[in-house]
């Protein structure tokens, strides 16, 4: 079967332009099982063309999901199937299955249901026993009962990197402050314990599963001898739960003489690091990690559970900063208990731990997530469109309390980065960056765009 997998073009100011991951391992699963696959990203190359398929896969999160819905309506043909995966069609599948052109929507972690799902088009059209798959019969939309998550990661073939060309044109995460090219992405663990209300578990859980070590280190050790790769990203949601694991990859990476500059752009768990595992991370090539502060205010790291102490927050930050590795701090402003104390809270936390780079974005409810269904019910959601989420210029996505504002929110996000960034210890501190000279044109338009902007 001849198979193209799409990423849809992005609606946002700045695009980081790595190498979808979701797309990755479900072309390499299917390649597996002899079809015929490739990819179009269309993040990277918008006006790529892309070709005749018998099948055509569509990711999509909640800001790509209209586009999604477009490139469906536009792909279909008798002779051909659309099936739709990613993070917004598992929590909302009814809505995407009212798209008259999707005829399947992948739930959850999708190689398995893909992949039985590829069996039967090919084969007796079974789709009733498929776990995790969203189907029509007759008009008639069928949800499946979900499917299991996945427990030996290992058994899961490596991303398939080769079919996205020339993997020089991806850059960092964060693209405003990675240089190395080619970079490219990888995970080691999916799920996450925590339970944070901003948070959306549809996709990956809540049972942390991982990989094993050495077959982290097989992916790493290709990465670099096949794809000349120079720099990694760790993407996981919670690489750290179990430190004993970290630390034993770390020590792979460092025998094997394979280290290499790596970062961690999702984050860690600063709370749960010790200075064994810092120091091993960072000889294995670890120059950067992000850290999901969100609140500096312990009331409101309460209310949304975040599980997240400060003091021992502090600790880490501390541990972090004596070793020289650069940080991420992720903030939020206008959480539903925030108020403009709390939020000036925030910001003075913020300087108080001096993370290398901090970054502010407003409180949004993604669907799925229990800040949604929370404010849901209250009717306070004030948005019209899913594109709504990928505007940078938002001025708000729900109802606040205490007489707050969208606009007010957003102006504090605003002092937020004012209040960071233009001092004159972070300005002398972000110049003297190793790497800052080789991004002078990106920083220069990114700081102006956060004054302006907000974001």
């Amino acid at each position: 079967m001849r198979i193209v997998l799409i990423n849809p073009k992005p609606k946002i100011w700045i695009k980081s332009t790595t190498i979808p991951l979701g797309l990755a391992y479900l072309a390499s699963c299917a390649r597996r099982d002899s079809h015929d696959v490739s990819v179009c990203d269309l993040n990277l190359n918008p006006d790529q063309v892309i070709p005749e398929a018998d099948l055509y896969g569509i990711t999509a999160t909640t800001p790509l999901v209209n586009s999604a819905y477009s490139l469906a309506s536009r792909l279909k043909k008798s002779n051909n199937y659309i099936v739709l995966g990613g993070p917004h069609p598992t929590c909302l599948p009814d809505e995407g299955m009212a798209v008259r052109e999707i005829d399947f929507i992948v739930r959850g972690e999708g190689e398995e249901t893909f992949l039985s799902l590829l069996k039967e088009i090919c084969g007796k059209k079974k789709y009733k026993r498929i776990p995790g798959l969203t189907w029509k019969d007759n008009f008639r939309i069928i949800h499946n009962p979900a499917g299991n998550f996945i427990t030996d990661l290992d058994s899961i073939s490596f991303p398939a990197f080769d079919l996205f060309g020339d993997i020089s044109r991806y850059s960092h995460p964060q693209p405003l402050i990675g240089w190395r090219k080619p970079v490219v992405n990888i995970i080691t663990s999916r799920g996450c314990p925590y339970n944070c209300h901003f948070c959306y578990k549809g996709t990956f859980g809540r049972v942390w599963r991982c990989r094993s070590p050495e077959n982290i280190l097989a992916e790493w050790e290709m990465l670099i001898k096949k794809f000349n790769v120079r720099e990694i990203g760790i993407q996981d949601d919670c690489f750290n739960i179990d430190i004993r694991r970290a630390k034993e990859f770390a020590k792979l990476v460092i025998e094997s003489k394979l280290q290499l500059p790596f970062s961690f752009p999702n984050g860690i768990r600063a709370d749960l690091l010790d200075e064994e595992l810092v120091i091993l991370l960072k000889k294995a090539g670890m120059y950067r990690t992000a850290i999901g502060v969100e609140s500096g205010n312990q009331i409101v790291l309460n209310d949304i559970d975040k599980k997240l102490d400060l003091t021992r927050l502090r600790t880490g930050m501390t541990i972090l900063k004596k070793h020289k590795i650069q940080t991420i701090a992720f903030f939020v402003m206008g959480n539903p208990s925030d108020t403009e104390k709390t939020m000036r809270e925030t910001i003075r936390f913020a300087i108080e731990i001096s993370p290398t780079f901090a970054q502010f974005s407003m409180a949004t409810p993604f669907p799925g997530t229990r800040l949604f269904e929370s404010l849901s019910k209250q009717g306070a959601i004030q948005i019209s469109s899913w594109d709504d989420y990928s505007q940078f210029d938002q001025k708000g996505y729900f109802n606040y309390p205490d007489g707050l504002s969208g606009e007010t929110i957003r102006n504090w996000v605003r002092k937020a980065y004012q209040g960071f960034y233009f001092r004159p210890a972070q300005l002398l501190r972000i110049f003297s960056l190793r790497d800052f000279y080789l991004k002078i044109p990106d920083y220069i338009s990114g700081f102006i765009h956060f004054i302006l902007k907000g974001q």
